[in-house]
């Protein structure tokens, strides 16, 4: 029994030291293939001291800045869609935080506050001084809240992407993954599960995102190949903070309502309001101002501008247009 320990004990080690080799050595070339795709509008700033990515498209007098759900795996092509639609007339800018897409990590504890001021950064650092319009998505709508209330005047109006808000489950939530799966995630556990799932459908996972992806008739193959490889590397300690912190972030946006100077349209996704009763609900106690702050619903994924991305867009242009003009 002792030999036979130690020879099962023998085989896992060597699965996991290929199982890391190769995904050290993927890693790093999955990245450069994603640059590649992304093309010229991808760009690094220095924050903080590390790399945070971002991509500017457009040049109109609006500054638009995508922000993404938590866990989003490369915010860039994800986005990549609607950006281009919203490129056609503003300047937009898609970022990718710490710990997402092809970012750094950092050490820095993931709260709003810290999340908005290191996203403020990036802005500056690309000579962008606002006032934008903050384009959030899922819990990012936490981060677009405190900025709007705590930075006014950097917020030209906001257009949230079934952007989350307080809910009292979500302030009393526990994070999702525990945090050894980053020790997971760093050997190419993560990796191997995609890889995996693609052969089989044992989980369901590739192929729940390949229908978001795919249905929309917007992401080539390799846009999408990409995408679902940035899952490899995202159950990193940074994005693991930040699920840790959600509810702290869940809290603090608590009682928070929009100044009644700033135009807001919240497009919420018919699924969210069925599985969560709170959620259109909160949505509408955040509004001030009923006569330039909507709340709209719409048929959908979560994700939902991955399908939607043409009526988003469009949805978006006459909001600005009516409610937020040009300085």
């Amino acid at each position: 029994m002792g030999w036979i320990f130690v020879g099962v004990a023998g085989l896992v080690v060597v699965a996991v030291a290929i199982s890391a080799s190769f995904h050290w050595w993927q890693t790093p070339r999955d990245k450069r293939a994603i640059e590649h795709l992304i093309g010229p509008e991808h760009r690094y700033v220095e924050v903080d001291g590390h790399q945070m990515s971002v991509a500017v498209q457009g040049s109109g007098p609006r500054t638009i800045v995508l922000m993404p759900g938590l866990g989003t795996p490369e915010p860039i092509l994800g986005f990549a869609p609607l950006a281009e639609r919203l490129a056609e007339q503003n300047t937009v800018v898609t970022i990718e935080p710490f710990g997402l897409g092809l970012s750094d990590g950092t050490d820095v504890p993931r709260t709003s506050g810290a999340i908005v001021d290191e996203t403020r950064s990036a802005l500056r650092e690309l000579g962008l001084s606002g006032p934008y319009v903050l384009m959030p998505h899922s819990i990012s709508g936490l981060y677009a809240m405190w900025w709007a209330t705590h930075h006014p005047d950097e917020v030209a109006a906001l257009v949230g992407l079934d952007e989350e808000r307080y809910t009292s489950d979500g302030a009393q939530g526990s994070p999702d993954w525990p945090s050894w799966m980053a020790s997971v995630n760093a050997v190419g556990g993560t990796r191997d599960l995609i890889a995996l799932d693609e052969s089989t459908d044992y989980l369901g996972l590739v192929a729940d995102y390949r229908d978001s992806l795919g249905d929309a008739g917007e992401y080539t193959t390799d846009q999408q190949d990409l995408y679902l490889r940035a899952y490899s590397w995202v159950l990193n300690p940074t994005m693991l903070d930040e699920m840790a912190h959600e509810a702290e972030n869940v809290r603090t946006a608590e009682g928070a309502v929009f100044p009644p100077t700033l135009p807001t349209l919240s497009i919420l996704t018919a699924s969210s309001v069925e599985v969560e009763p709170e959620w259109e609900p909160v949505h509408r106690a955040a509004i001030s101002n009923p006569a330039i702050q909507k709340v709209m619903v719409m048929d959908g994924h979560h994700y939902l501008f991955h399908a939607h991305a043409a009526a988003i867009a469009e949805m978006t242009r006459q909001f600005l247009d009516e409610h937020a003009r040009i300085r």
